[in-house]
Formats: C-alpha cells, structure tokens, sequence
C-alpha cells in the first residue's frame, strides 16, 4: 500500500468512526499533492456508489488565502453521500468537530465542455440559485492542518442542505440578503453585494479552476459558493436561513436521531 492511499484509508475511517486523527506536519503535502489526493478519494467514493452532486468554494477571503500564501480559493467536492434534506434532524453524533455555514448555492441548467469561459458565459450556465447550509467538518484534530492536508481531507466538506430553488437571474442576484437564526436568536445578517468575494465572483473563479483542472461541470450540479458568515461551532437546536424570501431550516441534536 502506498503512503496516499494509507493517508486516504486513515481519512475514510475517521470519517467513518467520526473520529478525529492527529494533524500532518504542515510541510507533509503540498497544494498539487492535497489536490491529488482530493482526486483520488472522489474517485473511490464514485466507485462505491456515490455521485459528484457538485462542488464548494474554500478560503474565499483573502484572509484565509494570506494563512496559506494563497493568492486565490481552493475547491472540494461535494457528493449525493453528503446531501440533507431540508428541515431534517441532524445527529451530532454522525460528525466530528462540525462548522455551520450559510452559503448561496447555485444550480448549473447545463454543461460546460472545456474551455474558457467569460464571467457572462459561466453565470448564463446557471439556472437557479437557493439559500444553502454547509456542515464542515474537518477529520484533523482540532481544526489543524497545512493547505495540502486540508485539501486531502476534501477541504472539510461534511454534509450540506439546499433550501428551496428560484431562477437565477445574474442582475437581482448580484445583492442577496441573508439572517440566520438559532432558536429565535439573531446569529447574523448581511447582504452578498458587500462581501469582496461576492458568489458571482467565486463562481466564475470555481468554473475555470474547475475545467483547467480536468474537472466536469454537469447539469444539476450545484456550487457552494463560499461562507457568507463566520463559521459556527454547531450547538443542538434549530438554526433557520432567511434568504431569497424563503427560509432553510435544520435541527441538530446531540442524540442519535432515528432513522
């Protein structure tokens, strides 16, 4: 057995046992080889049943990219394994050090075959757009890693829940509001136009990182398009999105939640 697909097999049994393994020395992996091995695991959940549901945007903000010496965003897959309905119950139990996110999802009404894109091109792509939670959860001990683990580790992407679904219109899109709350309690708000790596933007990097990359972009996929809030260490109860004038709700519970 090789050393990746040692470090592949230690990642699938945390997530497995929903235990956290000890951090890699930063200077371990590097970029390219984190990617690789993203790759890779993608690869074997696909060959175990899975299907690539789409795709998320990490380290949007250049405060993140600065941590790292990034100069852009890194990327992870999402899967059918990780969708949640809305309004399910969420064990905790079934996670290991778990973030909640508030993110604008965007839906692909077609394929983009390789190529370049322009960012009007890539947003035509686009057919409809949701409030979205994303539950990061990281298999490294205590949130601690360098940029190629971080990517191995499929850049934290745990579970995620799509709210409900309008059609994406670019210009009214462009400014999109937002308020989460945790049972009653106000956790934040702010609008998308204010952000400077607004999801319009992500996006558009994402496609390009995406296709450069050997990655397809397919009808139905959706794109997580970076946290929009802070991420929240998740605490039992309900957190509910208002966003798009809908609203996404989720329950966690510290119990096991019967099936």
């Amino acid at each position: 057995m090789s050393g990746a697909d040692a470090l592949l097999g230690q990642l699938h049994e945390a997530g497995h046992r929903a235990r956290a393994i000890a951090p890699l020395p930063p200077e371990t992996l590097d970029q390219r080889q984190g990617y690789a091995l993203l790759s890779q695991s993608l690869v074997q959940r696909l060959a175990s049943g899975e299907y690539l549901s789409g795709w998320k945007v990490a380290f949007a903000g250049r405060a993140a990219q600065a941590r790292f010496g990034l100069d852009e965003p890194v990327y992870g897959a999402l899967t059918s394994a990780m969708a949640v309905e809305p309004g399910s119950a969420v064990s905790l139990e079934r996670l290991i050090q778990p973030k909640l996110e508030v993110e604008l999802a965007l839906v692909f009404g077609r394929a983009l075959a390789a190529g370049y894109y322009r960012d009007e091109e890539i947003l035509a792509a686009i057919a409809e757009v949701a409030p979205a939670f994303e539950i990061a959860d990281c298999r490294w001990q205590g949130w601690a890693f360098g940029l190629g683990a971080f990517l191995a580790d499929n850049a934290a992407a745990g579970l995620y829940c799509v709210g409900p679904r309008v059609p994406f219109d670019a210009v009214r899109h462009a400014c999109v509001e937002y308020r989460l709350e945790h049972e009653g309690q106000l956790l934040g708000s702010g609008d998308t136009q204010a952000r400077e790596d607004s999801p319009q933007f992500n996006l558009c990097w994402l496609v390009r990182r995406l296709l450069a990359d050997g990655h397809p972009v397919e009808a139905g996929q959706v794109v997580l398009s970076g946290a929009l809030l802070a991420p929240l260490a998740i605490q039992p109860g309900a957190y509910r999105l208002h966003m798009l004038g809908t609203e996404l709700a989720l329950d966690f519970h510290a119990g096991h939640v019967p099936a």
